[in-house]
């Protein structure tokens, strides 16, 4: 079989699809015939590398490569690739459409308000933001800690946690400028205090879920693809009906969106034993300090095993 590894591209995360690259290649280059295709936004080229291929495999984070660009131009071209269709992969993206679905369906997410990018100054966003979720009622949001984050965008890049609004204005200031280098939408959310928890989805099948204890504030970039920033628990140590409730949950929301062979899905438990959907990525991390991997590891595949059993579980579903 013919696998081209498309990775690096544009996106703000191009470092991170990068070393997701090279670690599949490494996994599978004995095993198929491989080429890679460090993505630079030229799509001409980009065909010119996979015509000819059976299969890519799309190590691409963020940008036009999970939002539903890139698999869009693979499907108009019929060319197989591994995750989601164009449809789910732009669902999934976009946090705001995701944490709607979830309400719909009585999944619990935290308190959130969306700001779009305008000619205003930051100063009058602020205090539209404030007008805005006093009239909708949603007082708590602003009283608490809450996250500033792009919308459109993963790996925690452009992440703020802001404490007590409306009282640090320039902390929220600052916030908003680096959430908006990153998207023209940003999200402002309640922030849920308790433990970070993640949900690994393969084939349909939920593998054992993941708590992360970050050494730094919170799980922001630094902290997930540094060596020894995070301490991770698989599984994690937490009683049944939470464990099934949070693997309903994450099944449910992936099939909600459409997902493919695998996703992930983050959530937040809080202290009282909430639990709060967070996001899901039709793509996630495959680098040696990634989350999925090592869920699979406690499952019983290997780093190796998992690559190939992405590759043949898109292969088979392509070809029924």
């Amino acid at each position: 079989m013919k696998i081209c590894i498309l990775y690096g591209g544009v996106s703000s995360e191009r470092e991170v699809s990068l070393n997701t690259g090279e670690s599949i290649y490494n996994a599978i280059c004995n095993y198929y015939e491989v080429t890679m295709h460090d993505f630079n936004g030229n799509y001409g080229k980009f065909y010119d590398s996979v015509k000819d291929v059976d299969l890519v495999f799309n190590a691409l984070h963020g940008g036009s490569g999970e939002d539903g660009t890139m698999q869009k131009y693979l499907e108009s071209k019929n060319i197989k690739f591994t995750g989601s269709c164009s449809n789910a992969s732009e669902k999934a993206m976009d946090k705001n459409i995701s944490k709607l679905l979830c309400v719909k369906h009585n999944i619990f997410t935290p308190n959130w308000t969306m700001i779009e990018r305008s000619s205003n100054s930051l100063s009058k966003i602020i205090e539209e933001i404030i007008y805005e979720a006093t009239v909708d009622n949603n007082q708590k949001l602003l009283l608490d800690d809450f996250v500033v984050k792009p919308t459109h965008e993963g790996s925690s890049i452009g992440v703020s946690i802001v404490e007590t609004f409306p009282d640090n204005h320039k902390d929220l200031e600052k916030a908003l400028i680096d959430a908006f280098a990153i998207s023209d939408s940003v999200m402002i959310e309640s922030f849920i205090d308790g433990r970070e928890l993640t949900v690994s989805i393969l084939n349909d099948k939920v593998l054992p879920i993941v708590e992360i204890i970050p050494k730094g504030d919170y799980y922001d970039y630094k902290c997930k693809y540094t060596k020894f920033q995070s301490d991770y628990i698989v599984p994690a140590k937490i009683d049944k009906k939470t464990q099934e409730l949070l693997s309903a949950y994450s099944l449910k929301i992936h099939k909600l969106i459409g997902c493919g062979e695998y996703s992930r899905v983050d959530f937040r438990l809080s202290v009282d034993g909430k639990i709060y959907f967070l996001e899901i990525n039709t793509l996630p991390g495959f680098t040696d300090t990634s989350l999925f991997p090592k869920s699979a590891a406690a499952y019983g595949l290997g780093y190796k095993e998992l690559i190939k059993k992405i590759i043949e579980i898109t292969w088979y579903y392509e070809i029924l």
